[in-house]
């Protein structure tokens, strides 16, 4: 069983890239009066290396999980079916071997973080938590006009060290054992003097069945 790694895929296409543009404005989350996270959410079940869709798309963590959100069923729109099946693409050719599980459900969640001169863009508003699986993948699909946003690890909560810091650039990613470590990215702000940043990034989370 991976407890951690770091790495990097191959490939990224436009329309992974450009999906992110038409993504809805997660209305849980606002800073300052403004959405700053932008999602949408789809699940599949990966039974000998098929994939199959679940339509529901409600996501539940209860509130010692997730301070912030829990305890409250959130619903999101679901992934564009075309883009769905290039991420079960990238997790099968990057992914799936190493977890190694006859079945499992995962999780794609797509999000854009946005930030202004204004407001602040907060990638894990919760704090430093668990998701309540087994792994969770982050990947970095791009970044844009923005400065911190940096990706951590740590084995105790209260602990002042990280096991691991890094900043993830474009395809770049941390598959993390989600029961033995806790994770945590820095707030973003713009960068350059820009009007506003982003941070687009697929969190993928995995649980047996």
């Amino acid at each position: 069983m991976i407890d951690f790694e770091k790495g990097k895929i191959s490939k990224i296409s436009k329309r992974v890239i450009n999906s992110f543009n038409k993504l809805p404005p997660d209305t849980n989350e606002k800073s300052q009066g403004k959405y700053f996270r932008y999602r949408k959410f789809s699940r599949m079940i990966v039974s000998h290396r098929k994939f199959s869709t679940i339509g529901n798309t409600k996501f539940f963590q209860n509130k010692k999980i997730n301070r912030y959100a829990g305890g409250k069923i959130r619903k999101f729109r679901p992934i564009d079916p075309k883009v769905l099946n290039e991420f079960a693409t990238i997790f099968k050719s990057n992914f799936l071997e190493k977890i190694s599980k006859k079945k499992i459900e995962i999780g794609f969640h797509q999000l854009r973080i946005k930030c202004g001169k204004n407001y602040v863009g907060y990638p894990v508003p919760e704090g430093w938590h668990k998701d309540g699986f087994e792994y969770v993948i982050i990947l970095n699909i791009g970044s844009k006009n923005i400065k911190g946003g940096v990706s951590r690890i740590k084995n105790e909560i209260d602990s002042d060290h990280d096991v691991f810091s890094w900043f993830l650039d474009k395809g770049e990613y941390i598959l993390l054992n989600d029961r033995k470590f806790f994770h945590y990215t820095d707030p973003i702000n713009v960068a350059n003097n820009k009007s506003e940043g982003s941070r687009d990034t697929l969190v993928i989370t995995v649980k047996s069945i």
